[in-house]
C-alpha cells in the first residue's frame, strides 16, 4: 500500500510540475487569436505554428505596436507592403488604422508570407524576405559570394536577419511541440 502511495505522490508532483512548466512556457510563448491563425493557416496552407511564431517574434502578440520603420501590428506589416499586395490583387488600398486591427493584420501578414513563399519557392528565403525585404533578398541571390547558385543563400549579410530566421525557426519548433492543437 505504501508503494502505491509513493507512486501516486510522485505522479501528482510530476503532473503539478508539468502543468507549471506549460504555464511558464505559455507566458514566454503565448498563443492568442488562435481562430484567426488557424483560419489563415488553412487558407494559405501555411502551418499555424509558423504564423504564431512570426507573430511572437515580430510583436510578442501586442497588436498596437508600430516599429521605427513603420511596421504595424501583430505581424509588423508596413502600410506600403499591404497596399502593394492590394495593387497586385486589384483591391482597394487600406488605411493604417485598419492595419492595426488583429484580423486584418494577420490576414495581410499571411498574404505577404504566402506571396514570398510562392515567389522564392523556399521557406527560409521567404522568412528572410519577410524580415529584410524582397528586393534585398533578390540582391543577395544575385551575389555569387552569397548565393553561388542564385537559389539559396549560403550567408545572410545582416545579423538582424540571421537572428530573425533562427528565432522564427526555434519558435516554430516550440509551437509545434507545446501547442499540439495548433
Amino acid at each position: 500500500m505504501k508503494k502505491y502511495a509513493i507512486i501516486l505522490l510522485f505522479f501528482s508532483i510530476f503532473t503539478f510540475v508539468l502543468a507549471g512548466y506549460k504555464t511558464f512556457l505559455s507566458l514566454t510563448h503565448p498563443i492568442k487569436y488562435q481562430d484567426i491563425i488557424i483560419e489563415n493557416a488553412e487558407k494559405f496552407q501555411i502551418p499555424a505554428s509558423t504564423i504564431a511564431s512570426i507573430i511572437n517574434v515580430e510583436s510578442s502578440y501586442r497588436p498596437n505596436v508600430k516599429s521605427n520603420k513603420n511596421a504595424i501590428g501583430l505581424m509588423q506589416i508596413k502600410l506600403s507592403t499591404a497596399n502593394y499586395l492590394n495593387d497586385i490583387n486589384d483591391f482597394d488600398n487600406i488605411s493604417e488604422e485598419k492595419l492595426f486591427e488583429v484580423k486584418t493584420n494577420i490576414d495581410y501578414g499571411c498574404t505577404y508570407l504566402n506571396y514570398l513563399i510562392k515567389k522564392f519557392q523556399n521557406f527560409d528565403l521567404a522568412i528572410i524576405a519577410y524580415n529584410a525585404g524582397e528586393t534585398r533578398v533578390r540582391t543577395w541571390l544575385n551575389d555569387d559570394i552569397l548565393s553561388p547558385d542564385g537559389k539559396k543563400l549560403i550567408y545572410i549579410p545582416y545579423k538582424e536577419t540571421r537572428e530573425y530566421l533562427e528565432k522564427v525557426k526555434k519558435n516554430i519548433d516550440f509551437y509545434s511541440k507545446v501547442y499540439k492543437d495548433l
